[in-house]
């Protein structure tokens, strides 16, 4: 088990002990990983700054259902994951617009902070992150999904595999047709 996990599992035994604020612990360690997947799925910022406060109010309400036999990340972006699937379903077939957590007022700060000193530099990325995030965006799910945990969360094969429900095989299929739909798309805009 690697430093970061054995952490994760001490502060979920401090919460599960009734220590409910070690909690935001986890908040601070997963709370810009989670936004930047959620926000390349719903695109839109007030909703996927709403659907990333009602997942971790989710994965804390079932902090006791934890049962270890994964990475306590693999069984939070299994939650997110299948959260943003099912709004996605729900919304496309009912054009729901808000889905807002009736259990708490607790708010968040869920700004990433920028630490470059070049304005330009930063213009330019960020102009070329929102680019390629809008070209994700319009990715079928599947790819979309799969690029996300892939290239914006760094996940693992292996760590995919286990949040999707699918084979190893079936990733790697995944990820390379989902980068040639998004290298044409980025060719098309003549940004490659």
């Amino acid at each position: 088990m690697s430093n970061s996990d054995s952490e994760d599992i001490q502060v979920i035994d401090r919460v599960l002990g009734g220590d409910v604020e070690a909690f935001t612990q986890i908040i601070d360690k997963y709370k810009d990983k989670a936004f930047n997947y959620i926000y390349g799925q719903i695109k839109d910022y007030d909703e996927a700054m709403d659907i990333t406060q009602e997942v971790f109010i989710m994965t804390m309400e079932a902090l006791r259902s934890f049962r270890r036999e994964s990475k306590f990340s693999t069984w939070f972006y299994s939650i997110m994951v299948n959260y943003c699937k099912n709004y996605r379903k729900k919304n496309s077939r009912y054009n729901l617009v808000s889905m807002n957590s009736s259990r708490g007022d607790e708010e968040y700060d869920l700004q990433l902070p920028d630490e470059r000193e070049n304005p330009e530099e930063e213009v330019i990325m960020k102009e070329s992150l929102r680019i390629v995030r809008d070209e994700i965006s319009k990715l079928p799910d599947d790819y979309r999904e799969i690029l996300l945990l892939r290239d914006i969360q760094g996940l693992s094969y292996n760590e995919i595999a286990g949040i999707l429900g699918i084979s190893l095989s079936n990733v790697k299929v995944r990820i390379h047709r989902g980068r040639e739909f998004l290298k044409n798309r980025l060719l098309a805009r003549g940004l490659i």
